[in-house]
């Protein structure tokens, strides 16, 4: 879950060594399943229920406005996991991202993991899985995801898996609530490495 007591700030994380991180399997009798028509429902219920929207009905909009333009690409780029009983419990997406100007760039998107099955090794899997589904697609070189100071959980892990802090200028397209996108990064990082070094 977001960790809303403290302080929110976006951040970037860059993985150049895309062919280089760990392999973790889902626990026994949970699968990996791709998007198929419907699944938006699943999608928009996870992302509600870990936080990431105030309503189901907000999700669901937010999946129609940024993935159903692209649907063809859904069926290869978005990723779910089934428990033992086939319920969608899991997700996450390869998709396209602007932040660093007009030419599109692949990144991370969207991971969510249900409340009541996080802690059981399913967001690595998922992770791994994400990246092996980006190097069979041949999606490039680079690979970055956005996310803030609020899923310092999260990037904890995305560190095991040589994703890096972005500290360089501020990206074309990033919003930032100062004008200052060097001094609010690092006062974000700061943040988030205390968190996860006294956990």
């Amino acid at each position: 879950m977001l960790d809303k007591t403290i302080p929110y700030f976006g951040v970037i994380m860059v993985k150049d060594n895309i062919k280089e991180y760990p392999k973790y399997n889902l626990p026994n009798g949970y699968s990996f399943c791709m998007y198929e028509d419907g699944y938006e429902n699943y999608w928009a219920k996870l992302e509600y229920r870990v936080g990431e929207f105030n309503s189901f009905e907000a999700a669901f909009e937010y999946f129609d406005s940024e993935f159903i333009r692209n649907k063809e690409e859904l069926y290869k780029r978005c990723i779910f996991v089934k428990n033992e009983a086939g319920e969608i419990i899991a997700t996450a997406s390869i998709w396209y991202g602007n932040h660093f100007g007009d030419k599109l760039m692949q990144r991370i998107h969207w991971v969510a993991v249900d409340p009541d099955y996080q802690g059981n090794g399913i967001a690595k899997a998922l992770i791994t899985k994400t990246l092996d589904t980006f190097n069979e697609l041949g999606l490039g070189d680079i690979l970055y995801l956005t996310t803030q100071t609020w899923s310092f959980k999260a990037i904890n892990i995305y560190m095991k898996f040589g994703f890096k802090p972005y500290m360089g200028e501020k990206p074309v397209n990033w919003k930032t609530k100062s004008q200052n996108f060097e001094e609010e990064n690092k006062k974000a990082w700061d943040i988030i490495f205390d968190r996860i070094n006294n956990r």
